[in-house]
């Protein structure tokens, strides 16, 4: 089955790459989230939108992490910034917060 990508996850979505980013094909039509967002599942990842931040996408470890805590509902809140390219890893911001990846390591560090 096909799924749309649409509005401020599609253009975010584009922005990426489309299907040949680290996002791939969407798994999973538009959703409502907790507290007024929304969110797509890609096969590599998931784009959450919510004013004022706009849409942003959390990957792999940091998704796993994240969503351990209780994902946009919980008490991270929404993700604020895409994951970025830090020394050694990376990180996603949040509203309430920051979770990190080591490489090296192959762990996550969260920091509320």
């Amino acid at each position: 089955m096909a799924f749309e990508v649409t509005g401020a996850i599609g253009d975010h979505y584009n922005e990426a790459g489309g299907a040949s980013s680290p996002l791939g094909e969407p798994t999973s039509a538009e959703q409502d989230a907790p507290n007024g967002g929304k969110f797509q599942e890609f096969t590599g990842g998931v784009i959450y939108f919510k004013l004022p931040t706009g849409a942003k996408t959390v990957y792999g470890a940091i998704r796993q992490a994240w969503e351990a805590e209780g994902g946009a509902g919980g008490r991270f809140g929404y993700p604020t910034s895409d994951e970025q390219d830090i020394e050694g890893g990376k990180i996603s911001h949040f509203e309430n917060g920051s979770i990190s990846y080591s490489i090296a390591d192959d762990a996550v560090t969260v920091n509320a």
